[in-house]
């Protein structure tokens, strides 16, 4: 038993002696006030009750007052008050009468006070002092007799009202052992809710510290990322006007979009690849370095021949063993080359089209049902490639499927590409400059409290 747990006893006992501290007071009190009152005295004998009455009072008072008990063990013995008690209640026995005093019912309460605090031993003892002092007043008592009957009867009653203290005793030792069973457990059910909370501290903190470090190391990704795309600078150089809208799923992006010129062709890309976040931003640094690769350092031209190219150079970077157990990873993308000096566009796409406006309305530029990268056959992938005039002042818009994939709206449903396609189309009253912000606000709007589902990548261009 803890030391918290035995104080928690010793206060219970202190209490029951505090208790029966307050009903020995009253009982003296309240037996002076019938022996005024009531008590036909013996002369001989009133100088004794008053002695009995004031030391009674007394006793009580200071035991009630300076509770002695706490600091002398002399005051919880057992014996000393089946002694004190008994001896005090056989004196008032004989100065209130002998054994025609009403007050021998004292010596039931006596007995059944001893048996409430104490074993059963201890109140076997007290039980058996108590009948040989009552008989020893009835044995010196020379008033007139009792019936035999009636004195058994009422020493009889001094071990049943010890019986009887004794049950109430266990009662009362019952519920204390089941509130401290009851007080064991919450104590120990509290450690461990301690110590629990204490381990979620020590990890939450761990936790934080780590994701503190893989934000921090995410955010610098970022930085990086956003470097190698074309800024507004660059766009305007090569274009008329141009708009983009960029909305990563997770802090980096699996989208990515590309531009370069030379000469007199300029090149544009917009490239979707497997994944999003910290997956999806790799392979997109490597769609970027294969892009610079195939056209800046091969110095390919045709847009269908690029794409060729990169599926190969993917598919040798990622070491594919053209099983069913390689890694589907790949990149969708549309490609446009412009050539100023001829005046037409070549596009060519991987899973991935685009749109194309003139004065005649919108044309959408189709693309090969094909993905770089991915599982392949071994064989080499042929992408279509779409040629077409432009003037000064057509459009060109290409995008990622992270838009038309979207879930919102009222019923929570995707957006679909036609309707991606109608809301570019009823933009074309407008300056390019407006067609970002006015798509990434439709989506914003129509998202609503959705989780985004995915990458969008729109690049708007003027030629």
């Amino acid at each position: 038993m803890s030391n918290a747990q035995n104080d928690a006893v010793k206060e219970k006992l202190h209490n029951a002696e505090r208790h029966i501290a307050v009903l020995r007071l009253l009982f003296s009190a309240f037996s002076a006030v019938v022996y005024y009152l009531f008590i036909d005295a013996d002369p001989r004998y009133v100088p004794l009750a008053y002695t009995i009455i004031f030391a009674g009072l007394s006793y009580c008072m200071f035991v009630l007052v300076a509770e002695p008990y706490r600091h002398y063990a002399l005051f919880r013995s057992s014996y000393f008050t089946a002694i004190a008690d008994g001896l005090t209640t056989a004196l008032w026995i004989i100065a209130t009468g002998w054994m025609s005093s009403p007050f021998y019912l004292i010596l039931y309460l006596s007995i059944i006070s001893v048996a409430a605090r104490f074993s059963a031993i201890e109140t076997g003892v007290a039980t058996i002092f108590y009948l040989l002092l009552y008989a020893f007043i009835f044995m010196y008592d020379d008033g007139p007799r009792l019936e035999v009957a009636e004195l058994i009867t009422r020493m009889g009653f001094i071990p049943l009202a010890g019986i009887l203290g004794m049950y109430f005793s266990n009662e009362i030792m019952d519920q204390l052992r089941d509130k401290l069973k009851i007080a064991r457990a919450e104590t120990e059910l509290q450690k461990v809710n301690e110590e629990l909370e204490q381990r979620v501290q020590e990890r939450t903190a761990e936790l934080q510290v780590m994701h503190d470090d893989i934000t921090d190391s995410i955010n610098y990704a970022n930085r990086i990322q956003n470097a190698i795309l074309p800024d507004q600078k660059e766009l305007a150089d090569f274009f008329t006007a141009s708009s983009v809208v960029y909305l990563p799923k997770d802090i980096i992006s699996g989208d990515f979009y590309w531009s370069y010129r030379r000469g007199d062709l300029t090149y544009v890309a917009v490239v979707d690849c497997t994944g999003h976040g910290v997956p999806g931003a790799l392979m997109s640094m490597i769609g970027n370095n294969l892009l610079n690769q195939v056209i800046i350092e091969h110095h390919e031209t045709e847009p269908g021949r690029i794409l060729t190219e990169m599926d190969r150079e993917l598919d040798r970077l990622l070491k594919r063993d053209r099983t069913i157990n390689s890694i589907n990873d790949g990149m969708d993308m549309s490609l446009c080359v412009i050539d100023r000096k001829q005046g037409v566009i070549s596009f060519a796409g991987a899973q991935q089209s685009g749109l194309f406006i003139n004065s005649d309305g919108m044309t959408e530029l189709d693309s090969t049902k094909l993905t770089i990268g991915g599982l392949s056959t071994g064989e080499t992938k042929r992408f279509k490639v779409s040629t077409l005039p432009f003037a000064p002042g057509n459009r060109l818009y290409l995008l990622s499927d992270g838009f038309q994939d979207q879930f919102g709206g009222p019923q929570g449903k995707k957006f679909y590409r036609k309707n991606v396609v109608s809301l570019i189309g009823s933009l074309q009253s407008r300056p390019l400059a407006e067609h970002g912000p006015e798509l990434q606000a439709e989506f914003v709007q129509w998202k609503g409290q959705e989780m985004q589902m995915d990458d969008v990548t729109i690049v708007c261009v003027e030629l």
